[in-house]
């Protein structure tokens, strides 16, 4: 069995969650705005002040998205042949923990709206899939 190789894995993380962060920054911030609006006004509260405090809780999302991503390819290596076949699934994979069933526990709490919860994660298969195919792009096993 080949020797995982710790620090191409986490430079394949960083480069994962750096491009799941920034885009999905842009997305929230520019392309569904209107949405999560919808969602505070029918929550009666007024939108989040981003800090930079706030910034790292998304950003530590992102990072268990990376995490995941690049785990699962890293183990699916061993099963498929390495490249973006198995990066692209690994990418799959990760969206439905992360993206599907996560918030999709908040739909009936009205935290999360359907449509919201369909285009972030139309988005968010994307965006798993380019940036674990990054991120695997600089990956080889160990010697």
């Amino acid at each position: 069995m080949p020797r995982t190789n710790w620090l191409r894995m986490i430079i394949g993380i960083l480069i994962a969650t750096l491009i799941m962060f920034f885009s999905d920054g842009f997305f929230h911030e520019r392309i569904v705005v209107a949405d999560w609006t919808a969602v505070y006004t029918a929550l009666g509260i007024r939108p989040p002040v981003h800090s930079t405090a706030n910034l790292l809780y998304f950003f530590i999302f992102e990072l268990g998205r990376g995490i995941l991503a690049m785990s699962l390819y890293v183990m699916l290596r061993v099963c498929w042949k390495p490249g973006p076949a198995a990066a692209a699934l690994a990418g799959i994979v990760t969206w439905i923990a992360f993206s599907v069933t996560g918030p999709a526990q908040f739909i009936p709490l009205g935290f999360f709206s359907h449509a919201l919860w369909v285009k972030v994660g139309g988005f968010h298969l994307i965006t798993s899939i380019v940036a674990t195919i990054a991120g695997a792009a600089v990956y080889k096993e160990g010697k």
